[in-house]
């Protein structure tokens, strides 16, 4: 069984792909659920771009396909919320009990944008990498409103230093690392499994990296996703297989789909 739950549409700033085209390509390549996940970032700290959801036609527009393809494709309502320390009353009233599923993100932290370099330029590498952390790591500690946390190394994906080592590599950021992993754990919260790693970054790992998600199996994580993170028809179910391998290795034995934010898991 397949599912991928992390696609984004034309609803989101950076995607051209109609939700029409995701589902037909999601059936061709034998995929029996979809989470459609679009942006959505309050307070996005790149003046270039804006992440923000019209909500109720997003919705509107999800239930749509919902019913055009009853019985070929489950299309879950999902998103992918920019999660920061100073939004969280205003994400939760953005949210409320609307989505099937919610991805937490953090795409900015300090108030400044990991993808066009402004987080990146006042910091060593491993300062950059920590301080990162360390703001996810105040997020789960005052906030449970999300699935799961989205591509949880996602500084390892942005090739501003010379090298991309792994987060786990260094004493402090592996056990700020652990922290998050054990309140994620404690509040029956996962971590997708991002494959957008293969061809980004490290090109040897997905996000998080092997290391981080033995780490999670030894914590005694269960609640993974699995998520392309499209946003093109290409990228849909990229390395599923071998990631559903690499998953199976390290001692998982389910993949996790939602509904009405409560987790169901599924054998591989």
């Amino acid at each position: 069984m397949l599912f991928d739950y992390h696609l984004h549409s034309k609803f989101s700033a950076d995607s051209t792909m109609t939700i029409e085209d995701i589902c037909e390509t999601a059936i061709e390549k034998g995929l029996e659920e979809i989470a459609i996940t679009d942006h959505h970032d309050i307070d996005y700290q790149d003046d270039a771009i804006e992440f923000l959801l019209q909500k109720d036609n997003y919705l509107n527009e999800l239930e749509k396909y919902q019913e055009k393809y009853e019985g070929k494709l489950t299309i879950k309502k999902g998103i992918e919320m920019g999660l920061q320390t100073h939004i969280l009353k205003e994400s939760h009233d953005y949210l409320k009990n609307d989505f099937d599923f919610i991805i937490g993100s953090f795409h900015t932290a300090e108030k400044k944008d990991l993808y066009n370099g402004d987080f990146f330029k006042n910091y060593s590498q491993w300062e950059s990498y920590i301080r990162y952390l360390k703001s996810i790591l105040e997020v789960v500690k005052n906030y449970d409103n999300f699935s799961v946390i989205g591509h949880l190394d996602l500084v390892r994906r942005y090739d501003y230093y010379d090298t991309s080592p792994d987060l786990m590599d260094n004493k402090e950021a592996k056990e700020i690392i652990r922290s998050i992993l054990k309140i994620l754990i404690e509040n029956n919260k996962g971590i997708e499994v991002n494959t957008t790693g293969y061809y980004i970054g490290d090109g040897k790992n997905p996000l998080p990296s092997v290391k981080i998600l033995k780490s999670y199996k030894e914590l005694g994580g269960e609640i993974i996703t699995l998520g392309s993170d499209s946003h093109s028809t290409d990228q849909i179910a990229y390395k599923f297989s071998e990631t559903i391998s690499l998953l199976k290795e390290i001692g998982f034995n389910k993949l996790t789909t939602f509904k009405n934010m409560k987790p169901n898991f599924h054998q591989i």
